[in-house]
């Protein structure tokens, strides 16, 4: 299976409207529609970039995961849920796995439909993504850098231990503020916190579980909350 996942993809600058960046959403369709609605987010222009972890816990992960990946103006990373979707549609061996985090919604999938689904994810959903913006880079990845240079998760081949270090561990999270070299800044989901977490050049937006809301924020905003941490430290 991990040979088939794309490590790595460069997305360039968008010349014409603004990107958007969301934290986990866990089949909460229906709350993104209103919050793109609420923010203004023009579909003729803009772009949503989701930070993984779409699916499993709330009420439409399928709903939500066909949205993800039939909408072009629409880019997701590979979370840790829609690895293990994957790593169950493949191999049958981890569906009371999955279950157990939240899947047990795919039970009700057809199969012909869970085959199309978790091609598609493998086709669209990489790792990592290299975003440029106007104001610099940004490396997307759903759990924390795998490395401490953006470059070497960009050269990196797949392998298990680069998806499973792109999509589980939060350890940068929860330590001292550490730079990533290579990149402005790294913008990660998948911690559930209460509020949005900033370590160095790496910010964590992962806040639904937490509060009920989501984490959508213009790409602009992170970059002006890296410049004001380095400021401050």
């Amino acid at each position: 299976m991990i040979s088939k996942l794309t490590t790595h993809r460069f997305i360039s600058r968008n010349p014409n409207g603004t990107d958007w960046l969301c934290g986990d959403l866990h089949g909460q369709y229906d709350a993104l529609q209103s919050t793109l609605f609420e923010a203004g987010f023009d579909s003729a222009v803009d772009r949503l970039f989701l930070l993984g972890d779409v699916i499993d816990r709330g009420p439409k992960s399928k709903e939500l995961l066909a949205w993800v990946l039939a909408t072009d103006y629409v880019h997701c990373l590979m979370g840790n849920h829609e690895l293990m979707f994957v790593a169950r549609s493949l191999n049958g061996q981890y569906q009371d796995k999955h279950r157990s985090i939240g899947g047990a919604w795919v039970d009700c999938v057809d199969v012909s439909e869970q085959q199309r689904l978790t091609t598609e994810c493998i086709q669209q959903m990489p790792l990592t993504i290299t975003l440029e913006c106007e104001h610099g880079s940004l490396g997307l990845v759903h759990a924390q850098s795998p490395a401490d240079n953006w470059q070497n998760v960009q050269q990196a081949a797949p392998s298990d231990r680069f998806a499973i270090d792109c999509t589980w561990p939060w350890n940068r999270a929860q330590g001292s503020d550490q730079t990533i070299a290579g990149i402005t800044a790294v913008v990660s989901g998948h911690i559930g916190t209460a509020d949005v977490i900033q370590k160095g050049n790496q910010v964590w937006i992962d806040t639904l579980q937490q509060t009920g809301n989501m984490t959508l924020v213009p790409v602009n905003d992170i970059f002006n909350w890296v410049k004001r941490h380095a400021l401050d430290g």
